[in-house]
């Protein structure tokens, strides 16, 4: 098969809803199952979602924001074991504390692998649109660093990973309360390549700053961040055999083609088929629609080309589901 494989594991808007003059949003999650990646170069996700349940006692947030006062406002601040906190963090540790990287599970989506974080927004039904108008990733050694600095957007002792207006862009995403079943329900999950934590240790801690308000501002409850709750126990497995022989075939390339161009491409996983000839891919996100879509290809090691389709569309529906994918290879050329 050559070098270049290495082995590795695997609506319609009231104009009198509006509190600020708005711009256009770089991503708009107004309509449901809408997805959004802003920039392919950083390959992050924005997606609306309805996750349930969520709130108290389902998942664990790791930052909660409640701005102090009445009327319009701007909300911000980001996850911390320090105290006192910063802005307009929930000071009570169950809702706002440290976050190891490990506590962050890896799953894969289409073929990719990412750390996915989820959001839940509160809103008055009269003024449902909210903005999420800075976001910014950071990696930390400690779980107790504060300091935050507004103006450059850096916190000290932490080294940025993620920043929503990266390479000095004013981007934002508009988020629509309406369209999840109100509080505890999740309303946007963010799905970051696994690829931009390499190099962190397991037992790093990751920070997580936000800014909402800007352009349609927090007038309701409390927004608040968590580890992402959908299922990831999908399962795809299959036998690689040779057509001549009726045997499996060991030390075979398969992976999960993200983009569906039919090449491997930096960041989709993959894996080689064992000594008889099988192979397995499990941890799959299931039941999230087209995030849950792969397409399994194989690639026929020198001498041997593939008897019928080379990458085959599975679609994990539902949670805990295991599909086979099995590819019959052959010496001679096909039909032969």
């Amino acid at each position: 098969m050559g070098t270049q494989f290495e082995r590795a594991r695997l609506r319609f808007e009231l104009l009198d809803e509006r509190v600020v003059p708005s711009s256009t949003p770089d991503a708009d999650l107004t309509s449901a199952g809408a997805v959004v990646q802003l920039d392919a170069n950083v390959g992050e996700i924005f997606r609306q979602t309805d996750q349930q349940p969520t709130g108290t006692g389902f998942i664990q947030s790791f930052v909660r924001l409640q701005a102090n006062g009445s009327g319009s406002q701007l909300e911000q601040g980001f996850n911390t074991d320090a105290r006192p906190l910063q802005f307009d963090e929930n000071k009570s540790p169950q809702f706002t504390r440290a976050l190891r990287l490990s506590d962050i599970p890896v799953m894969n989506i289409g073929g990719t692998n990412y750390r996915e974080f989820l959001l839940d927004i509160n809103q008055k039904s009269s003024q449902p649109f909210l903005s999420l108008d800075q976001l910014r990733i950071f990696i930390g050694g400690a779980g107790n660093l504060t300091g935050y600095d507004v103006t450059t957007g850096a916190l000290p002792g932490a080294s940025l990973v993620y920043d929503l207006d990266g390479g000095g862009l004013d981007r934002w995403v508009k988020l629509d309360a309406r369209l999840t079943h109100g509080s505890g329900s999740g309303d946007m999950v963010l799905d970051i390549p696994n690829s931009l934590f390499e190099g962190a240790a397991a037992n790093s801690f990751v920070y997580l700053f936000s800014q909402f308000g800007t352009h349609f501002t927090a007038v309701s409850g409390f927004e608040e961040w968590a580890v992402s709750t959908v299922c990831m126990h999908g399962t795809i497995k299959g036998l690689v055999s040779d057509a001549n022989s009726g045997g499996g075939l060991a030390d075979v390339f398969v992976f999960l083609d993200a983009n569906h161009n039919g090449v491997w491409d930096a960041g989709e996983v993959f894996t080689f088929t064992d000594e008889t000839g099988h192979y397995e891919f499990d941890s799959l996100v299931a039941g999230q629609g087209a995030a849950s879509d792969y397409w399994v290809t194989v690639v026929p090691p020198d001498g041997f080309t593939v008897v019928g389709d080379t990458s085959i569309l599975v679609s994990l529906l539902t949670c805990d589901q295991t599909e086979t994918v099995n590819f019959s290879l052959t010496s001679g050329s096909p039909g032969s």
